[in-house]
């Protein structure tokens, strides 16, 4: 059967001299892995086109119960190429591609998902640099809430209680933030982390408020991420772009990062 959709690059892997295996998030068949034949050529009739953090238009013929499947066209539709070239917004940018591949089974669509992923980059491409660190939590929490875990921020996940202190317990076992009656373990932050990590959860990406960025504590911030983002992806393989990540945060004197 002849599929055309479109999507975007995550990653690909030598098969043979002259040929790659091509994993695409595709909006119409969720996740696919392609054989491009000939893509390791000098003059590949794919050129750029299967380059991760690449958006493009594909063709492929796919064959049921198969795992992989054979593209026969691949054309740019946009490249990202202001991601491309600034060296620290690359890193984040692989970060959301690498996330997305680890989270998503194969050939699951998901529309939201592919959209949520497209103005995450999107916004990665125009926000300070300084900022860019946004766009991940945005496309984490999103992501989460997608694939059917999103974090509890808007109370407690124990009694449902609203919780009016200035710091709070976040529950990365539980799946959320607990008050003091229910708190049996987590960690504390502060409730201005939570509020914007709330705020970034239920926002669209145009709306969001980048100033609170610089008023937040950012090491808090990626230390709730990384609670409740490692329950569910520490048994699916290593997430290379996060081990790079945290390097880049650890020369730059970041108090948390995104390790296990």
């Amino acid at each position: 059967m002849i599929s055309k959709s479109e999507g975007l690059v995550l990653r690909g892997y030598r098969m043979s001299e002259s040929s790659k295996v091509v994993v695409i998030y595709t909006r119409n068949a969720g996740k696919v892995r392609v054989v491009a034949k000939g893509a390791r050529r000098p003059r590949s009739k794919f050129g750029a086109s299967l380059e991760p953090i690449t958006w493009g238009a594909y063709v492929f013929y796919s064959r049921e119960n198969r795992d992989l499947h054979t593209l026969s066209e691949g054309d740019i539709l946009y490249s990202f190429e202001d991601l491309k070239r600034v060296y620290r917004r690359l890193a984040y940018a692989s970060a959301v591609c690498d996330l997305l591949d680890r989270l998503t089974p194969e050939e699951d669509p998901n529309s939201l998902l592919c959209s949520v992923t497209l103005d995450s980059l999107r916004w990665m491409e125009t926000v300070e640099e300084e900022a860019v660190e946004l766009p991940l939590w945005y496309f984490q929490l999103k992501a989460a809430a997608m694939l059917g875990y999103r974090p509890h921020l808007g109370g407690c996940v124990g009694c449902g209680s609203r919780i009016t202190r200035d710091r709070v317990c976040f529950d990365a076992g539980r799946g959320g933030t607990v008050c003091g009656r229910c708190e049996r373990g987590g960690i504390e932050v502060a409730m201005a982390t939570i509020r914007y990590l709330e705020h970034l959860q239920t926002a669209r990406a145009d709306r969001i408020d980048d100033s609170g960025f610089r008023a937040v504590d950012t090491g808090e911030a990626r230390r709730v991420l990384r609670g409740f983002l490692w329950r569910h992806i520490e048994n699916r393989g290593q997430v290379k772009s996060l081990d790079f990540l945290n390097r880049l945060l650890a020369a730059e004197g970041a108090s948390a990062s995104y390790g296990s």
